[in-house]
């Protein structure tokens, strides 16, 4: 796995992370920059964490 893979597949981790713990704690939803309400802003995180992730572990970024 290239470097750039792994950065990208931590970040995706770290987004669904917060998407996951915004569903347990709606106080956390200030970290999200998303218009709605608490249950929305989780649902969107956790939607891009999967999607960052996905691109991260099987999607071959070119390095310049």
């Amino acid at each position: 796995m290239e470097a750039t893979n792994l950065i990208i597949s931590i970040i995706g981790i770290f987004v669904l992370l917060i998407g996951v713990v915004a569903f347990f704690n709606p106080s956390f939803t200030r970290v999200i920059n998303f218009p709605g309400g608490p249950k929305l802003k989780a649902i969107v995180a956790v939607i891009t964490g999967v999607i960052i992730l996905i691109i991260g572990l099987f999607y071959k970024l070119p390095i310049n």
